[in-house]
């Protein structure tokens, strides 16, 4: 039956194995490099591990298996993830990132990009199974090489791991323009939930590591992550992908020098400390300790006196505050100055060693400064040992170590997802370890829900790090989501006019799926029917999230107060994952249950944002319950939106 459907099966499956089979041949003929041969040590340490990272990288599952096949006139090209070749040294398989590999991402019968014809297979326990073929030189073949084709669909239903994974057999043309972009840049991803932008953001990675290798080598590659749960989630994709030697990392894990944190911020002062104008601040403060002495300076070498006016000393320090370099090497600058002053008086550079007093007076009007107390002395409250530190005080603390000391390391490229979520402060932070300004930033407004977070990108590509100016930036949409069901997205994007977010709406490949509906009450039609375990959740404002905890705090409390066990776990009979609005970042499931959106759309941080937020996670849900609450007594109501009366944009009673 399969030979029926799917005629070139067995030569397919043929291919497949002389594929492994060259991996195996490779695998050996690497196996024999003999590094004791090298000229020098050098070159023999380089051998070694080069030849080590190559077995590894052959060594992985899936290293000789292929996903496409594309051919381009009388040439046959078969697409893997890695580069395979024949004792010969001709190419077996094709690496995903190679140049020629790129029409089989983007080609389509209205551009076919000189390709005829496109092959995806489909492989289950490491054998080909089927394929899907598409004639890109056939006006008829338009609709089949536009859309989303089967193979895809499946990949994106399948169950999910713990863990993401690698999507190169299924990238598609908008997200091939992404990871593809120029090296030299800041580029923008922004998406809606599901639409890829994290694993976007992974594969340019490394594909920007195949295509620049010997620079981003020696320079580096950092990932910033929103925190340390998210990248042991995306901790697997790039050593998938052969590349093993890229830092991930959190913005607070790489802040240097570190305090000890101990404190939380209310929404005020979070917004506060990472506004952009603390960035200003911290500057004026580091040159305002910059001082010229009250009085002349006296300066006594042999015989004479030589003294320095007051007036040319403050004008030594002002030429040396308007360089560019951290703040206390510009001292420097002061000394250069003076030491030129005293060889033209003296006409003799051993002059120099012996104006201590002037060396001191430079010293005293230029102090070396310290960012921790550099900070101390910006922020409010109680100063020294008495300060309880807070996260928005630490990336206040790096920064004011890069205005005095300089980046204490940078990377030759730096990608950072959920980039709505970081204020102006945390986005400096990381500019700056980028001081060519090459960025990927992916992200979605319009599900910024922190204090300090971002509503437009051009906010954000200003706040970056001098550099990365903002006429160098550029924003891609990527407009398809993969996730999420075509009804509840719709839901979603009602929102996105009231948000004032810089956003577009994005269109879902999963039509199938249950449109929301309201339910009165505490609804329990999430329960899962007849026995299922389906996982679901409930998104809820914070304040009713956290009502829970401490009533149960509170119960637990007073059972030890009167000898009995404490009994605060909640009992086992509900599976229902109670979160506050904010919270999902990145989670999976299949059913949400979202309460009192109303008072969660009345919330003073981004009311709106995060009911659009709530209403699009997790991204693999299947179900969407908005629950309402009992009605407030009349005195007590207030004005909301009901997001799923919503036909259009506002109107001013709204």
């Amino acid at each position: 039956m399969h030979e029926q459907l799917f005629p070139d099966l067995r030569a397919e499956n043929a291919h497949l194995a002389l594929a492994r089979a060259s991996r195996d041949g490779m695998i050996g003929r690497l196996s024999r490099v003999d590094p004791e041969g090298a000229a020098d040590a050098i070159t023999k340490e380089y051998i070694e591990v080069t030849v080590a990272d190559a077995l590894a990288d052959l060594s992985d599952p899936g290293a000789g298996d292929f996903f496409g096949r594309i051919d381009e006139g009388d040439d046959r090209w078969y697409i893997g993830r890695r580069h395979i070749e024949d004792d010969r040294h001709d190419p077996v398989v094709v690496d995903w990132r190679a140049p020629i590999a790129a029409p089989f991402y983007r080609a389509t019968a209205v551009d076919p990009l000189g390709i005829a014809f496109r092959r995806r297979f489909t492989l289950d326990e490491g054998e080909i199974t089927a394929y899907l073929d598409e004639h890109l030189d056939d006006p008829s073949e338009c609709a089949v090489a536009g859309g989303i084709p089967d193979p895809v669909l499946a990949e994106i239903g399948a169950e999910r791991s713990g863990e993401m994974r690698e999507i190169v057999a299924t990238i598609q043309r908008e997200q091939d323009v992404v990871i593809r972009s120029a090296l030299d840049q800041v580029l923008i991803g922004q998406g809606g939930p599901g639409t890829g932008k994290t694993a976007v953001a992974l594969h340019r990675a490394a594909y920007l590591l195949f295509e620049y290798r010997g620079r981003l080598d020696r320079d580096g590659v950092l990932v910033v992550g929103p925190n340390r749960a998210f990248l042991d989630y995306i901790g697997n994709v790039l050593p998938s992908l052969g590349e093993r030697s890229v830092r991930q990392t959190t913005v607070d894990e790489m802040c240097i020098p570190r305090v000890d944190v101990t404190g939380v911020d209310d929404v005020r002062a979070a917004r506060w400390k990472g506004s952009s104008e603390r960035l200003v601040e911290l500057e004026s403060a580091a040159l305002a300790a910059i001082v010229p002495p009250p009085d002349d300076i006296r300066v006594p070498i042999g015989a004479r006196t030589h003294v320095i006016a007051r007036e040319l000393f403050a004008e030594w320090l002002d030429t040396a505050k308007g360089g560019a370099i951290p703040v206390n090497e510009r001292r420097e600058r002061v000394r250069s100055l003076a030491r030129r002053e005293m060889l033209r008086r003296t006409g003799s550079d051993d002059s120099w060693a012996q104006a201590s007093e002037l060396k001191k007076a430079i010293t005293k009007a230029w102090p070396t400064q310290k960012p921790v107390k550099l900070v101390d002395r910006l922020l409010p409250g109680p100063s020294g040992k008495r300060r309880v530190w807070t996260r928005a005080d630490q990336l206040l603390v790096d920064e004011a170590n890069s205005i005095l000391n300089g980046s204490p390391f940078t990377y030759g490229h730096v990608i950072v997802d959920e980039a709505q979520d970081h204020s102006a402060v945390a986005l400096r932070v990381i500019g700056r370890r980028s001081p060519s300004g090459s960025m990927t930033l992916v992200g979605d407004v319009a599900q910024s829900t922190t204090p300090a977070g971002q509503e437009r990108w051009s906010d954000v590509l200003s706040g970056l790090a001098a550099g990365s100016s903002r006429d160098r930036g550029s924003v891609a949409d990527l407009t398809i989501g993969y996730r999420v069901p075509a009804p509840i997205l719709t839901v979603a994007n009602r929102l996105l006019p009231l948000t004032g977010v810089d956003a577009i709406e994005s269109i879902s490949v999963r039509t199938a799926g249950d449109p929301p509906r309201v339910a009165p009450g505490r609804s329990r039609s999430t329960r899962p029917r007849g026995g299922g375990r389906t996982p679901r959740g409930e998104v809820a404002p914070q304040a009713d999230r956290h009502r829970r905890s401490d009533r149960t705090a509170r119960v637990g409390a007073l059972r030890s107060a009167r000898g009995r066990p404490r009994r605060c776990r909640p009992r086992p009979r509900s599976r229902r994952h109670r979160r506050a609005a904010v919270l999902p970042r990145g989670g999976e499931g299949a059913r949400v249950r979202r309460c009192r959106r109303r008072a969660a759309a009345r919330h003073p941080l981004r009311g709106l944002t995060r009911c659009d937020h709530a209403a699009r996670r997790p991204p693999a849900l299947r179900r969407h319950h908005p629950c309402r609450a009992a009605p407030r007594p009349r005195h007590r109501r207030r004005p909301a939106i009901d997001p799923l009366a919503l036909t259009g944009p506002p109107s001013e009673s709204a």
